[in-house]
């Protein structure tokens, strides 16, 4: 068996690899391709907090200041700010702990001079006085601030204690090649949730044993939390609490649901008796042997615990909880499932979320669905061949339904002849996500200003549609339909990047992209694109020409001095572009 060290320094190579090809097809730096590449790595593997992440390059290497990505959730009121340690040789070395503390204060400088007048001398075209500015947007909401170190070293195990900067918490994270080869590869939980009620919270869980059949894959618990114990476990663990729960992504709003707000500030008794609770699933909990029996169990702690049905309840409660609501008299209905067969947990996830009551008529299950397509899509991409004019086709596209897809793939062939053979006809260039596919789609179909908002939260607005029969079925035609608008959509970057219009470039992209397939699909033939695998000259005309009224239109926002990337997010960019594209006003 091959040692880890080994398999590091393969894996790093395939990500050097990416990232040249990356940075060739895209135009930017290398730096900004490591970024771009390894965030997109921890957005598939489930690092809910860089989703959506706004890539930047800002560095003040005399003033020890830098910042290599932001973005905040409004959801968490948290922001997020990545600091990137990229190491360009093909050895993987290692990272201490001065150089791992050494990173993340050059981003708590930068963030403690977001609240002084240091940007007022900063050039205001940078990406530092840009994320400077959506610092300051949303500065009074800011409860939180997540830095996040990223880096292709092998780190030590040591990431540096909590701090503050003036009222917000200030949290750490490292992600070094090393974890981020264990969740690719080995699927390994590193951060599991384990909640210590009686340690942390002063607390004891009690709840009742649902008699079951031994062989049954859980053993299932029902009972009630305190409201104010589940408001503080939420404000600790955040979203990795209901990662399982795919609305908590639908309404991250941070606002409180009117009839739970009402219920829990005017009638606190009754909100067992209005309120559906929540269902939640767990890997194991610790219980107090001495005051529990066959019956009933007093839980100390829970480990692996999720919500898997009532996030908005609980999203809710917290917010309720943030504004001095008295919880004191507040219960939550919970139950729990202690999940013994692990190969069926998302099996029992799914049917959870199907079958439990809800407030909303949005359900998991919803989302759950969406599988087959990407299955299916998946499927195509392994039989369908590019064309060719002679001889036989032997070259294809990558459809990963699931991050590291390729890799796993590219690493099951057994000699550098036939990995090499694998690469020549499924280049790194050709691989494209589920994620990556939806936003080339979307941007085509004319919802710009949701492509905008992110690559996770188009995602689910993308499955929201597949579900209710917008999107066109998996077949070999629309597999062949969608490689084509990913194609489009690529060609349409390149001419962007070429213009260096110097910052939205990708919300350029979505809203070019977006005109095109207004106004311009009848002279868009796609399975030309398909055939040849690139576009016509004279959509190329269109695009350069497109592009220039999309910067026009970003340079003239409805008001003056708004953040153009929030100003994009809006249905009103959207529909302000098309009436003056219309009227021949940009």
């Amino acid at each position: 068996m091959r040692k880890l060290a080994d398999k590091l320094q393969e894996f790093n190579q395939d990500i050097l690899e990416e990232v040249a090809t990356y940075r060739t097809n895209n135009l930017v730096s290398t730096a900004t391709a490591f970024k771009t590449i390894f965030l997109s790595y921890l957005a598939d593997i489930g690092e809910s907090s860089i989703s959506d992440c706004q890539v930047i390059d800002f560095k003040k290497s005399g003033e020890k200041i830098k910042l290599d990505g932001y973005v905040f959730n409004e959801y968490f009121n948290t922001i997020t700010l990545i600091i990137s340690d990229f190491n360009q040789g093909n050895e993987v070395i290692k990272m201490g702990k001065v150089e791992i503390d050494k990173n993340v204060k050059m981003v708590q400088r930068f963030l403690k001079n977001c609240f002084t007048d240091y940007f007022n001398d900063v050039e205001e075209s940078s990406d530092g006085y840009q994320a400077y500015e959506y610092i300051q947007a949303c500065k009074d909401e800011i409860e939180t601030a997540n830095i996040i170190l990223i880096t292709n070293k092998k780190a030590v195990l040591y990431v540096p204690d909590d701090a503050k900067i003036g009222k917000i918490n200030v949290r750490f994270d490292v992600w070094d090649i090393e974890r981020l080869y264990q969740h690719v590869f080995l699927n390994t939980q590193t951060d599991i949730i384990d909640i210590k009620l009686k340690k942390k919270y002063g607390t004891l869980l009690p709840l009742i044993k649902v008699i079951g059949s031994n062989e049954q894959p859980y053993d299932c618990y029902v009972g009630a939390i305190s409201g104010e114990v589940l408001a503080r476990i939420y404000s600790d663990e955040g979203q990795k609490l209901i990662e399982k729960n795919v609305r908590s992504f639908l309404q991250a709003t941070g606002k409180i649901n009117k009839g739970i707000r009402d219920s829990l500030k005017n009638e606190p008794d009754m909100f067992m008796a209005y309120n559906n609770g929540i269902s939640t699933i767990a890997e194991s909990i610790e219980i107090d042997e001495k005051s529990s029996n066959d019956n009933y169990v007093i839980i100390k702690s829970i480990t692996g615990w999720q919500i898997v049905n009532g996030g908005q309840t609980t999203a809710s409660i917290y917010n309720a909880y943030k504004s001095k609501v008295d919880l004191s008299n507040v219960s939550v209905q919970m139950k729990l499932a202690v999940i013994k067969a692990e190969e069926k947990t998302n099996e029992i996830v799914a049917n959870i979320s199907k079958y439990a009551n809800s407030q909303n008529p949005i359900k998991m299950s919803d989302f759950s669905a969406n599988d087959e397509y990407h299955i299916r899509m998946e499927r195509f991409s392994r039989i369908v061949y590019i064309p060719v004019e002679k001889g036989k086709s032997v070259d294809r596209w990558f459809y990963e339904r699931a991050r590291g897809q390729y890799l796993v793939e590219l690493n099951r062939q057994l000699t550098p002849a036939k990995k090499k053979e694998f690469k020549d006809h499924n280049p790194k260039s050709r691989c494209v996500s589920k994620a990556v596919a939806a936003k080339c789609m979307m941007s085509w179909m004319g919802y710009p200003d949701i492509v905008s908002k992110g690559l996770e939260t188009n995602f689910v607005y993308f499955t929201g549609l597949v579900n209710e029969g917008k999107i066109p079925e998996a077949t070999e035609a629309n597999y062949k339909k969608m490689i084509a608008e990913v194609i489009l959509f690529n060609e349409c970057d390149r001419i962007v990047a070429n213009q260096k219009f110097g910052g939205f470039k990708a919300q350029i992209d979505y809203y070019t992209v977006a005109l095109l397939g207004k106004y311009y699909k009848d002279k868009i033939d796609l399975n030309w694109i398909w055939e040849h695998q690139t576009i016509t000259p004279e959509t190329i005309l269109i695009l350069e020409e497109l592009v220039y009224k999309v910067w026009k239109h970003f340079q003239n926002p409805t008001i003056s001095g708004v953040n153009i990337g929030q100003w994009c997010k809006k249905a009103e960019c959207w529909e302000l572009l098309q009436s003056r594209f219309e009227n021949n006003l940009i």
